[in-house]
């Protein structure tokens, strides 16, 4: 049901002179911002990321951006200078001034550090730490390497544990991460990091915005920084690791199965279940089924996706099960669309079945009303021009939300939100888009539910691949400005069981729980479609 509200319990300095004009500096119309913001940058040039995050910054309402240059330690690695020179967001510009400057009698509400300056260097820290009401922030690494210096984030890239960002005040505390997805080979995939510094502050500026006390999600203990040979070896390592992913994703394919769960979906916050899966069905050479959905009140009648290994598109089926839960019938359902159709998401409200099936390839997002005789009638667009994957929606403090990840920003490691007080709409997105970047919880996953009074959310957990586990989310804030939510536990599939693999939707079914499971196999009509597809692709083929 859709119908009732959840409501969770409580995420050495140099001198002072009158720079000459600089392109990165705060335009007069931010004067009036009750937000004042210093942005650290080096005093002789910055790079591309930096004067993309400082726009950022300037961008939200109601803060003003203060750019200050400040001393920086020359950071030059032979190593390091040739991906420098091919990496778009580390191209330099000069600064218009290489005068030094000190914060003086100023005082900003936070400190942001985009230039690397070292905690270890005495006056200048000092100075600019007494000048922030809430501290210095830095973007670094789980070594503590600073987003400026060379070869941030890469032992957990080239670990394939893909890219990690924490946001760290004063050298103690952690604020914020972002965790994204990221090819284990560090040349091809490193440079997302600086595209992400964004999303890392916005979240963090948001709260003070609100009036809101900041979070503090972990004290900082950085990791021992790796040596170059160390270093080394991780990079042999994770390109290894990206030429293994990248040979499964070539010559294996995924087969899901869906399955049943006598047991409801709060108890997977405290109990491992992924053992006791009833699979129903067979696999198939043609075809699989994943993203099932029940029909509340209906312990026999459920929708899935079933995916057609020929011509590599789902399409939404209907399923009917007798009292020992075998299949004894399934057929298409009455939504006949032309593209791939997914995670057909049912919830009841006002006493009629709703669904938002996934249609990501129309860069839509539409809500139907499933009738009495099965008919899916379309009832409202609550998201265009967006390709929105696996949208699921809650109710929570008198307003619809609708979770889903935007695939034109990650195939599965953001979480967007948009809201209405009108299920129809109109649609708000969230004051943070996204509100969440962390490949290991943020893409949806099935049903939200309550639980002892508190919101909680599945989502996937894709840190070793697309689908692989689900991470359950107790969601501690949800307002139009605010979004924070903490992982409480993580299920993954059943190692000794047939679908060992994966596991990616979980949906509340009344007292029951469907899901789904995966296993690579080998299947011969995939292979031959994507082996046509490489060939038209191929210089050769262009023309068949």
């Amino acid at each position: 049901m859709i119908d009732s509200e959840s409501r969770p319990a409580g995420r050495p300095p140099g001198n002072l002179v009158t720079p000459r004009p600089d392109p990165l500096e705060a335009d007069a119309a931010q004067a009036a911002a009750r937000l004042r913001i210093a942005v650290l940058l080096p005093a002789d040039r910055h790079r591309a990321w930096q004067k993309l995050a400082r726009a950022a910054l300037g961008s939200i309402p109601g803060v003003q951006v203060d750019v200050r240059r400040v001393r920086v330690a020359d950071c030059y690695r032979p190593d390091w200078s040739r991906l420098e020179r091919a990496t778009a967001m580390l191209a330099e510009t000069p600064a218009p001034s290489a005068d030094l400057q000190s914060p003086g009698d100023s005082c900003w509400d936070a400190v942001i550090d985009l230039a690397g300056i070292d905690p270890g260097a005495g006056d200048q820290w000092r100075a600019w730490r007494a000048a922030s009401r809430h501290g210095v922030w830095q973007p670094l690494d789980a070594q503590g390497i600073h987003l400026a210096a060379a070869w941030p984030c890469h032992a957990a890239i080239s670990a394939g544990l893909g890219g990690e960002l924490l946001l760290v005040r004063d050298g103690a505390s952690v604020l914020d991460a972002v965790r994204f997805f990221a090819d284990p080979d560090y040349p091809r995939s490193f440079e997302r990091i600086y595209g992400e510094v964004a999303t890392l502050l916005r979240g963090a500026v948001q709260e003070l915005i609100v009036g809101a006390a900041l979070p503090t999600t972990a004290a900082f203990a950085p990791q021992p920084a790796p040596t170059p040979w160390r270093r080394a070896v991780r990079g042999l390592r994770g390109r290894a690791l990206a030429w293994r992913r990248r040979l499964v994703a070539r010559w294996l394919s995924e087969s899901w199965m869906i399955g049943v769960i006598d047991a409801p979906i709060h108890e997977l916050i405290q109990t491992p279940l992924a053992s006791k899966v009833r699979w129903l069905g067979r696999r198939g050479s043609t075809h699989y089924r994943a993203d099932p959905f029940g029909i509340p009140g209906d312990r026999h009648r459920l929708y899935c996706e079933v995916y057609d290994y020929r011509d590599g598109l789902g399409r939404i089926e209907a399923i009917e099960l007798d009292r020992g839960d075998r299949i004894v019938q399934a057929g298409p359902a009455r939504l006949q669309l032309p593209m791939h159709l997914s995670y057909p998401y049912l919830f009841e409200h006002d006493g009629g079945l709703y669904a938002i099936p996934e249609t990501s390839a129309s860069r839509r997002c539409e809500l139907y009303r499933i009738e009495a005789d099965g008919e899916w009638r379309p009832v409202a667009v609550l998201l265009d021009g967006v390709a929105a994957a696996d949208a699921s929606l809650f109710r929570h403090e008198g307003l619809f939300w609708l979770a889903y990840t935007d695939l034109g920003l990650g195939a599965f490691d953001n979480l967007c939100l948009s809201y209405a007080a009108d299920l129809s709409g109109p649609w708000h997105p969230h004051a943070l888009h996204p509100v969440k970047l962390d490949h290991c919880s943020s893409r949806p996953a099935g049903t939200p539910f309550v639980h002892d009074g508190a919101l909680y959310r599945p989502a996937q957990d894709c840190s070793a691949g697309y689908g692989a586990a689900i991470a359950i989310n107790r969601i501690e804030v949800c307002t139009p400005q605010r979004y924070r939510e903490q992982v409480v536990r993580r299920c993954r599939p059943d190692p000794r069981g047939p679908n060992p693999h994966g596991l990616h939707t979980v949906s509340s079914w009344g007292e029951r729980t469907l899901v789904d499971g995966k296993r690579y196999v080998f299947n011969l009509h995939e292979l031959g479609r994507k082996l046509r597809y490489r060939g038209r692709r191929s210089p050769g083929g262009a023309g068949e």
